[in-house]
């Protein structure tokens, strides 16, 4: 493996071909924080943040900024993540703007449209729409929960209209909210970059991918050559992967704890044992886990024995997943979900000396 420090490769092996790369920009939390400014629900870390900044940014752009950016699994927005990488060396929000406004109109709707499930008949089926086959708009969404085929059709058949709404959310939350906060924010992506860095030189990289992610990894039978991994500090704690096959590349945007918005608490408790009650709390979720504990299962199997729907095996899984609880593996076949043993053990560990250890511990 090569580990890429800024433009730097420094060839390791760590058993895989390909390159790990840490990008600490900003430009990632620029995104990542309006899907969390628009789902203060799933976003509970950031929730007071998220009002506080809401009344600054007034009425002008709310409805689009909602379409954009609104859905807990994805949003049609969260697509320019994927232009960040093309981005110089040290670009900002301001740049990547003008890359989102500069990408040809059809380009940046199969990024909005491509959510990280859409297989590879579906993405033709998009891409044919965009190049002007628009009757096939409805075919080509058949099969998705019906909230997001609507959205999707619309970007398929407004895709210059999408553009531009886009363009002027991300320029008006930049100019009103953003831009102050960037500094701050950067000193700790640079922090988390530079441990995740430290962590590269001497951990093998899924270890670390699975550290970083909570318990996220890459199969091999993916033959990945490349692996871009991001910090962000509105993420926490989730992460978010985008595996594009046929270029052999990924994206991980994992969440990196920080004080970023103690400032806006007004009662600091341990998140971790919030996030992890909050995902325990729910009987499905209890039995996912003992099903997990006897053997690793994929989301079909799961789902055939929970009698559930797979959307929301889907939605169990990553509370689960976020709490740390359940690793969860990419390959070939689909998503396979474990255990995290030790990690569950010692989770609980914590919740019990957090109700009975001392006060001054509970910090």
């Amino acid at each position: 493996m090569k580990l890429i420090k800024g433009t730097d490769a420094q060839a390791v092996d760590r058993g895989f071909d390909g390159d790990v790369r840490v990008d600490a920009s900003v430009c990632y939390d620029f995104v990542v924080s309006l899907r969390a400014l628009h789902n203060p629900r799933t976003f509970t870390r950031s929730r007071r943040w998220s009002a506080e900044q809401l009344e600054r940014l007034g009425d002008e752009h709310t409805e689009a900024a909602r379409f954009l950016f609104q859905g807990f699994d994805t949003a049609l927005g969260y697509g320019a993540i994927r232009i960040i990488a093309d981005l110089p060396p040290g670009a900002g929000p301001r740049d990547l703007i003008d890359a989102v406004a500069a990408r040809p109109a059809a380009d940046l709707a199969m990024l909005m449209l491509d959510d990280g499930e859409a297989d590879a008949e579906r993405l033709a089926a998009y891409r044919e729409v965009l190049d002007g086959d628009a009757k096939r708009a409805t075919t080509a969404v058949a099969g998705l929960l019906p909230g997001w085929a609507a959205r999707c059709r619309r970007v398929l058949r407004e895709p210059g209209v999408v553009q531009a709404e886009l363009v002027a959310v991300l320029g008006g939350y930049l100019d009103r909210v953003f831009a102050e906060q960037a500094d701050d924010l950067t000193v700790l992506l640079d922090e988390a970059a530079g441990a995740a860095r430290a962590m590269l030189d001497v951990v093998p990289a899924p270890t670390v991918i699975e550290q970083l992610t909570g318990g996220y990894t890459l199969g091999e039978d993916l033959d990945l050559r490349s692996v871009t991994l991001a910090p962000s500090v509105f993420a926490h704690p989730y992460m978010s992967a985008r595996v594009d096959q046929a270029a052999r590349a990924a994206l991980v945007v994992y969440g990196v704890p920080s004080a970023f918005f103690d400032g806006y608490d007004p009662v600091p408790i341990r998140q971790d044992l919030v996030t992890a009650l909050k995902a325990m709390s729910d009987p499905n979720r209890l039995a996912l886990l003992r099903m997990l504990a006897e053997r690793p299962m994929y989301a079909a199997e799961l789902a055939a024995q929970l009698r559930l729907g797979q959307p929301t095996v889907h939605h169990h899984v990553h509370r689960l997943r976020a709490a740390g609880l359940v690793r969860q593996e990419r390959d070939r076949v689909g998503t396979r979900y474990s255990l995290r043993t030790e990690a569950t053990a010692e989770l609980i560990r914590s919740i019990e000396d957090w109700i009975f250890g001392s006060t001054d511990r509970r910090s």
